[in-house]
């Protein structure tokens, strides 16, 4: 559970090892499986996390890298 469960379906769900800022579904995908590993975080400050790394992780996205930046935005929950 926790961080790696997080990293693990983005991992199964998508396949990829490459997060796209750009495709809506996978960001509301991110926000789902952290809401669900995580129901204490605000949906507000989940989506100032993803916004934030959206731009701090430049393009190409490495998925770990990607979810790093997540859990040091969301206070390594």
């Amino acid at each position: 559970m926790g961080w790696n469960e997080v990293d693990n379906k983005l991992k199964i769900r998508h396949d990829m090892s490459y997060v796209s800022c750009d495709e809506e579904y996978e960001l509301q995908y991110t926000k789902d499986i952290i809401k669900e590993e995580f129901p204490h975080l605000s949906d507000t400050g989940i989506d100032r996390a993803i916004e934030s790394c959206c731009r701090s992780v430049p393009a190409p996205r490495p998925r770990t890298d990607y979810v790093e930046c997540l859990k040091s935005e969301l206070g390594g929950t």
